[in-house]
């Protein structure tokens, strides 16, 4: 089974921090569960924080973003799964 989160950032701001970093332990505990995690998020707010998302990167498998999944990468990750 896939997890699917999404959401938009306009803005920066420590909730962007806070979301990264919790996203990487609910990763981690859908893992040991048997599920997949695909993360899809996109704004102009990452562009303020890009130190958490790469930190985030190295951690959860799937992040996409927009462009990504207009280009087919979410489509091939679930039919693939």
């Amino acid at each position: 089974m896939a997890l699917i989160e999404t959401n938009f950032y306009r803005g920066g701001g420590s909730k962007l921090k806070a979301t990264a970093g919790e996203y990487s332990e609910i990763f981690l505990q859908w893992k040991q569960d048997g599920h997949e995690f695909i993360w899809i998020t996109d704004g102009f707010g990452w562009l303020t924080a890009k130190r958490p998302l790469r930190d985030t990167f190295d951690k959860i498998d799937y992040i996409l973003n927009l462009d990504m999944v207009e280009k087919g990468v979410l489509e091939a990750l679930i039919l693939d799964h």
